[in-house]
């Protein structure tokens, strides 16, 4: 049986993208970029979600987290799989995201792409961190 559901409530998806690493605030408002919120409930809350948006006109997954006790269920890929069909229903060729964990993505299809090719989709592109205390790559995966 599925758990999951899209939801506008942002403050739990925020709180769970945080513990999980991501550089998110916990906070009522998702960001302006968010477009689709997604939540996967087992029977000790919430255990696993994600949200997709649109950056400078490119369909991202701006986030996706799955709580700890719960990872290698599959929860991941099924919640991947409805941000990359999203990106197909708006039109999309292709989806973004900036990976902590780029060995994750990769088996889904997911490429790295080098940081001078990519579009102006995250802060990581221009932050002084990048690729000096923090190795995230950015990613993109062909939806069409």
């Amino acid at each position: 049986m599925d758990h999951i559901k899209e939801t506008n409530e942002y403050y739990p998806l925020s709180v769970l993208f945080r513990d999980s690493g991501l550089e998110v605030k916990p906070s009522e408002t998702a960001p302006e970029t968010a477009k689709k919120l997604w939540r996967w409930d087992d029977e000790q809350g919430l255990a696993g979600a994600c949200q997709f948006g649109i950056r400078k006109g490119h369909c991202c997954l701006e986030c996706l987290a799955v709580r700890e006790d719960v990872r290698k269920t599959g929860i991941g890929r099924k919640l991947l799989a409805l941000a990359e069909q999203e990106a197909r229903n708006l039109g999309g060729t292709e989806i973004w995201l900036v990976g902590k964990v780029p060995a994750y993505y990769e088996q889904f299809g997911w490429v790295r792409v080098p940081r001078e090719d990519a579009p102006a989709i995250s802060k990581c592109l221009t932050c002084e961190q990048f690729e000096v205390d923090c190795f995230p790559s950015i990613m993109k995966k062909t939806v069409k």
